[in-house]
């Protein structure tokens, strides 16, 4: 997995990140928040979140995924889900029960579907950019199950899958860390962002 090079390579070259990274999850860890969320986490992302525990520190020191996005941890993830969810109920519809019906028909959808009312049960943040968009990954049901998509704080997840999975994320950051994309990533004291 990426990981290990994404964590060699901020040991090799951001000492103040690599010395607020985060334990990792543990077995327990991740069955807990699989019981607690009701669903069933891809294997990529259990394999991630068992490497990696998230960043001890703000978002915008820390955007290890190009252009702008700081990973989660479990933890993190977690409590930002339950945060998105409480913060959009009750914007979009007259009534809960509305509410809920329209839910209920976007989580038979299969997963990479947009959607722009709600934040679904079914979503788990894997990344932010610290100003209230944020990058998840879609449990539901289907093909792309494990992808992730951006939920944008104005027009909601309304857009296609940015990747397929955690892994591809991954495998697209560590690329741009070793400057094999177009990204080119400018040191500012300890702190880094992406030009």
């Amino acid at each position: 997995m990426s990981w290990t090079d994404i964590e060699t390579w901020i040991g090799e070259n951001s000492p103040a990140l690599y010395a607020v990274l985060l334990p990792s999850s543990s077995a327990v860890d991740i069955a807990d928040a699989e019981e607690s969320i009701g669903y069933a986490l891809p294997a990529e992302l259990v394999g991630w979140w068992r490497q990696f525990g998230g960043i001890g520190e703000t978002y915008a020191r820390w955007a290890l995924v190009p252009p702008m996005w700081q990973p989660h941890g479990l933890d993190n993830a977690l409590r930002l889900r339950t945060m998105m969810m409480q913060a959009i109920s009750g914007i979009a519809f007259r009534t809960l029960g509305e509410e809920k019906d329209y839910e209920a028909t976007a989580l038979r959808e299969p997963a990479g579907t947009p959607c722009v009312d709600i934040w679904l049960p079914a979503w788990l943040p894997v990344a932010a950019d610290g100003s209230g968009h944020e990058l998840f990954v879609d449990l539901r049901d289907g093909d792309l199950h494990g992808c992730v998509m951006e939920w944008d704080k104005y027009s909601g997840a309304d857009r296609d899958p940015l990747w397929p999975n955690v892994t591809a994320m991954l495998d697209d950051a560590l690329r741009a860390l070793r400057g094999e994309t177009g990204h080119r990533l400018v040191f500012e004291r300890n702190d880094f962002r992406w030009e």
